[in-house]
């Protein structure tokens, strides 16, 4: 798709009987895909979205000729303040680099239940 391919995790490609081709990249941020060829879709979705590219497009007659990895994965990296369980519920944390809660973006901690409750990472 690029010159380069430091940003892509990994390719699919898909071939249809009529010999054109389809190329589905899952980039290192591991939520974007981009598409080249059939309908073009990019998206946020990650492996999701992928899987459901594939099944859509094998359900129009494509199948995957190759499928390979192209770069590691990016890792964020996590910052120490990580509360031990939600203050809320006591249900384990996730991280969220780009939480928005109406007012503001930035990185926060974020409850794993039902509560939603979240906390800003200190580095914000």
């Amino acid at each position: 798709m690029t010159d380069h391919d430091d940003h892509i995790q990994h390719t699919w490609i898909l071939t249809h009987p009529t010999g054109d081709e389809i190329t589905i990249d899952l980039w290192t941020d591991g939520e974007s895909v981009r598409v080249e060829g059939g309908q073009g879709e990019s998206t946020d979705g990650g492996r999701k979205d992928v899987d459901r590219l594939i099944e859509k497009y094998c359900l129009r007659g494509y199948w995957v000729t190759a499928g390979y990895e192209v770069n590691d994965p990016h890792e964020p990296e996590l910052p120490d303040d990580r509360p031990d369980e939600c203050a809320e519920c006591g249900q384990p944390c996730e991280y969220v680099p780009d939480h928005y809660d109406g007012y503001r973006t930035g990185p926060a901690w974020m409850c794993t239940g039902c509560c939603k409750w979240g906390q800003w990472s200190a580095g914000i």
